[in-house]
């Protein structure tokens, strides 16, 4: 076999070798630009971005609900829970006592929570309220009200409307979205039943003289006892100690 000449094997022309690294270098470039732009860039304001949802499935996961119950219909102790999703000062206390009671008391069975929207803005249709009372009607409502409270802030941000409310559905565990959708708007609206129980929880506030910025009304074989302005672990503790 002959020879193959050294200029047969030749790289390719200075010109092709010139235009193949520019190619690269630009390519480069702009693979750069990108890194540096994603880095860089703002959130999207209008991304609703949910915290806490595994916190809520961990904690309400496997626990009876019904309405706006949480527990055992069984359970000796009730405890109605008075409270304001849409309410700042309210966010501190329920984050603080209502995990410890569910994991505590509620789910080996010795107490139930009833969930009482109750304005701290005395408007009991708070448009919060309509959300977390569809999500209930489905047994998610404690879910719901757990991951407002969480995300006030971003409520805040963002505004409480359809959307963000709908957000919230969808970050709830096996609750289906169009069944709470369809639920709001069949049930919603000021003259319909949610807003109806909605004046009822209201009214029973006033009855009880439930002050705004969270309230419980702890019953039991021994008594009740009244607990006003956000009460902490240890007060609601020995209220359940005390009613037992």
């Amino acid at each position: 076999m002959p020879a193959v000449s050294e200029l047969a094997v030749d790289a390719m022309p200075r010109r092709g070798r010139l235009w193949v690294i520019l190619a690269l270098a630009l390519a480069v470039l702009a693979l750069g630009y990108s890194i540096v732009d994603l880095s860089t860039r703002e959130a999207d304001p209008d991304v609703i971005k949910v915290a806490g949802i595994a916190d809520a499935q961990r904690l309400f996961g496997g626990v009876p609900q019904e309405g706006d119950r949480v527990g055992s219909g069984d359970a000796p102790v009730a405890i109605q829970v008075f409270n304001d999703v849409q309410c700042s000062i309210c966010r501190g206390p329920f984050l603080a006592a209502i995990p410890s009671l569910v994991e505590g008391y509620v789910r080996p069975g010795d107490v139930r929570l009833l969930m009482r929207h109750n304005s701290a803005a005395r408007n009991e249709l708070e448009l919060g309220f309509f959300g977390a009372e569809a999500a209930a009607r489905h047994g998610y409502g404690w879910q719901y009200v757990y991951l407002f409270f969480r995300n006030q802030d971003e409520a805040d941000r963002h505004g409480v409307d359809e959307e963000f409310m709908a957000t919230l559905a969808g970050s709830v565990g096996e609750l289906e979205v169009t069944e709470w959708k369809e639920t709001l708007d069949r049930e919603g609206g000021a003259d319909g039943p949610i807003a109806e129980q909605l004046r009822g929880y209201a009214e029973l506030g006033e009855e009880l003289g439930i002050r705004a910025g969270g309230a419980m009304i702890v019953s039991g074989p021994n008594g009740t006892r009244t607990l006003q302005d956000g009460p902490g672990l240890p007060r609601i503790e020995g209220a359940i100690a005390e009613v037992q």
